[in-house]
């Protein structure tokens, strides 16, 4: 596990740590939000809680439990545009990429668990299968709002990014290891849970001001919560010069959070985005705002 708060005396300090992020996948940061930084996290969160949109997912295995998470792309609201040029947020994805990429911005998504009984585990998947690019220089940036002891927290496996890319889970309670795609040539998520000592697992006990950054292809999952407690958190998802577009055509199964958006989305009359041509650079599309350098979306 990589821990720090006292990065090096470069221009962007968070290059220190390229290197492990490009061998590891994941780094964990200790106190690189202050106070100030930490408000606007609280506010964007706040925001994104209080209007939640049709991107909802709920994960949520029993009637007592929220379990939620929204997906959005809010640069243009007031609260995103301050925590981007206001925070060291970005500036941390473009340190991880190693200095030389610009880093785009490709949304936020928020997590709310908590329930009178507790809540269940967020369960092993990657980030790759849900979407159509990938590449070396992809980050999603957690940060957590409460207090979150080691088992509560996010976990990710070590260099899992430069393995196979599995089958995504559709989060089905009581078979986390549910396939996304019913027929799909990706492999099944392995039963990491019930197997974790043959895993590399990457996690820490973290407190307001830290987090944890992973590439989205990592697999990664977290804790639960205990009865009466919380746990928020914020995640912001950046990509670099060499994230490409990739096809995928695979059909996900009705029950899934994907084909529910899916629906929500044309219920709402929002016709689907052609795919650029495969191969070409992410960045070139214009759908994703360049944040550092960062240029006037």
């Amino acid at each position: 596990m990589t821990e720090s708060s006292e990065p090096g005396p470069d221009s962007n300090p968070f290059e220190a740590w390229s290197e492990q992020y490009a061998q590891d996948g994941v780094v964990v940061l200790k106190r690189v939000l202050d106070a100030d930084a930490m408000r606007f996290v609280e506010a964007a969160w706040a925001w994104s809680y209080g209007r939640k949109s049709p991107n909802l997912q709920d994960f949520s295995a029993r009637e007592d439990e929220e379990f939620i998470a929204d997906t959005g792309y809010s640069l243009r609201e007031p609260v995103y545009r301050d925590l981007l040029a206001a925070t060291p947020i970005a500036d941390i994805a473009r340190g991880l990429f190693g200095g030389k990429s610009p880093a785009w911005f490709m949304g936020e998504q928020v997590f709310m668990k908590q329930g009178p009984s507790g809540t269940r585990r967020t369960p092993w998947h990657q980030d790759t299968p849900y979407g159509n690019f990938e590449g070396p220089k992809l980050v999603a940036i957690w940060i957590p709002l409460d207090p979150l002891p080691r088992e509560g927290s996010l976990e990710v496996v070590r260099g899992s990014h430069r393995g196979k890319t599995y089958n995504g889970s559709r989060f089905e309670p009581g078979d986390d290891t549910a396939p996304l795609y019913p027929d799909s040539a990706l492999p099944r998520i392995p039963d990491i849970e019930s197997e974790r000592d043959q895993w590399d697992i990457v996690g820490s006990a973290l407190e307001p001001g830290d987090l944890m950054a992973f590439h989205i292809g990592c697999l990664h999952a977290g804790g639960g919560t205990p009865p009466g407690r919380r746990r928020r958190s914020l995640v912001v998802r950046f990509l670099g010069d060499d994230v490409v577009w990739i096809e995928r055509d695979e059909t996900p199964h009705p029950n899934s959070s994907v084909a529910r958006r899916a629906a929500a989305a044309k219920a709402l009359g929002k016709p689907s985005a052609p795919l650029p041509p495969l191969g070409e650079a992410v960045w070139r599309s214009g759908r994703f705002a360049q944040v550092r350098p960062w240029v006037e979306p």
